[in-house]
């Protein structure tokens, strides 16, 4: 969404994804109170809308289940990523394949 291309996109689609230099990024609150920001708009190719669901399904599943923390272990991550990133674009509930590779692997 940091291109000309991706700015249209999101003000033609009338959601509320942000756009522009910004659009591809990640913010939120670090230990206490510290503001924390990552842009990623510099990785190799673009993602799919399923793997974006995935990432919030992810985020969301752990969030829940108060282990927010794996999500800094690298091992358990690169597990997580490696069974979630071949799931194809077609693929019903994204969200579903989450909760199963998070089961498998444990929180």
């Amino acid at each position: 969404m940091a291109t000309r291309t991706g700015g249209v996109i999101v003000a033609a689609g009338g959601g509320y994804m942000d756009g522009g230099r910004n659009g591809c990024s990640l913010s939120g609150i670090r230990d206490r109170d510290e503001p924390w920001w990552v842009n990623y708009t510099h990785h190799d190719r673009t993602y799919t809308s399923t793997h974006m669901a995935l990432v919030i399904a992810l985020v969301t599943k752990m969030s829940e289940a108060k282990a927010l923390h794996r999500l800094g272990d690298p091992e358990w991550l690169s597990a997580v990523v490696s069974r979630l990133a071949p799931t194809p674009r077609w693929a019903p509930l994204p969200v579903r394949r989450v909760s199963e590779v998070i089961e498998l692997l444990g929180t």
